[in-house]
C-alpha cells in the first residue's frame, strides 16, 4: 500500500477538528451511547429480533448506554459485559440516571473478558455486540463464546467497523479525510492529531479546558494505537464459517457512499468500500 506524505494528511484536515469541552453531565458519553444504540437497533434490527422476556447479554456495553436503551424494550434481563473496571462502574452510576425505576431492575453490569464469560452454556436467548468487535483482542474467541452461551434458537446482533473501512481509524473527530489509516502510517496519524489539536490547544487560555483536551487527545490516540485490532470482513467471516453452531440469517454491508456501493460485492476491494457490517446470526 502508498503511503503518502505527511504534510497532505495535516493540510487537508486543517480545521476539521472542533473542541467542544465537556459537560457538567455525568453521564454524557452513556447518553450518546443510549442514542446511538437506540438508532442502531431500530434501523437494523428491530424488525428481526424480539427482546420482549428475553435473556439478552451486551458484549462490550462500554459505559452502559447501549444496555439501558436494550433494557427498554421489557427483556427478561439484560447484562452488559466490559473488560474496563472503570467503564463498568461508569455505567453503573449511568443506570439510574438514564432509566425509570421499573426498568433499572432488568439492569445488571459484569468487568469479564468476554472471550472467556463465567456463565454456562446455552444461557442467553441474545447477544448483542455493537461497536465492540473491532476492539476485542481475540475476536474469533469471543465469537464461540457468544455461540456457547446462546440458547438452540437463539441469535447474536453484531454490527461492528472493519478496519480498511473509511472510519476504521476512530477518529473521526480529528480527520475528515476517508481512509487515513490506511494511506499513511501509524505514526503519521498520530502526528496529525498531535499536531491538529494542538493548534486548537494554543487558543484555549483556560487550563482546566486544556487539560480535558489533551485526555481526549490521548484517549483518541490510546485507542488507535492499542485498542483496535485491525478486524478485516474476511476475518470475521472466517471465524463465522469454523464456528458450527452458527449460522448467519442476515447480512447487511453498508457502502461508504452509493458509488463504492459496488465494490462491496468484490473480495480485496470489500474492505475498503464497506462502512459497516450488520449482522444477525442464528445459534442453531
Amino acid at each position: 500500500m502508498i503511503t503518502l506524505p505527511y504534510a497532505w494528511l495535516v493540510s487537508l484536515n486543517k480545521g476539521h477538528f472542533k473542541f467542544e469541552p465537556p459537560t457538567n453531565d455525568p453521564v454524557v458519553d452513556a447518553r450518546r451511547d443510549f442514542k446511538n444504540g437506540e438508532d442502531v437497533w431500530n434501523r437494523y434490527f428491530i424488525a428481526s429480533i424480539d427482546v420482549s422476556d428475553r435473556d439478552v447479554l451486551d458484549l462490550g456495553c462500554g459505559t452502559g448506554g447501549k444496555t439501558c436503551f436494550l433494557a427498554t424494550l421489557k427483556p427478561k434481563k439484560v447484562v452488559g459485559v466490559d473488560f474496563s473496571p472503570d467503564v463498568v462502574h461508569m455505567a453503573e452510576l449511568a443506570t439510574p440516571i438514564l432509566l425509570p425505576p421499573g426498568e433499572r431492575t432488568h439492569v445488571e453490569f459484569a468487568c469479564v473478558d468476554a472471550s472467556d464469560m463465567p456463565w454456562p452454556d446455552n444461557y442467553f436467548d441474545l447477544v448483542v455486540c455493537l461497536n465492540s468487535f473491532e476492539h476485542f483482542k481475540k475476536p474469533g474467541d469471543v465469537l464461540s463464546e457468544a455461540a456457547r452461551l446462546l440458547k438452540p434458537g437463539g441469535c447474536l446482533a453484531v454490527e461492528f467497523m472493519q478496519w480498511g473501512s473509511s472510519k476504521g481509524h476512530h477518529l473521526g473527530e480529528f480527520f475528515g479525510t476517508p481512509w487515513c489509516h490506511v494511506f499513511w502510517s501509524k505514526d503519521d496519524v498520530i502526528r496529525a492529531v498531535e499536531n491538529l489539536s494542538g493548534e486548537v490547544r494554543n487558543k484555549i487560555l483556560d487550563a482546566e479546558k486544556r487539560d480535558s483536551l489533551d485526555r481526549m487527545v490521548d484517549q483518541g490516540i490510546h485507542q488507535f494505537r492499542d485498542a483496535l485490532n485491525r478486524l478485516s470482513i474476511a476475518a470475521f467471516d472466517s471465524f463465522i464459517q469454523r464456528e458450527s453452531r452458527l449460522r448467519v440469517i442476515s447480512l447487511t454491508r453498508i457502502p461508504t457512499s452509493f458509488w463504492m456501493g459496488f465494490f462491496k460485492y468484490v473480495p480485496g476491494l470489500r474492505e475498503l468500500a464497506v462502512a459497516k457490517n450488520i449482522y444477525i446470526i442464528e445459534r442453531i
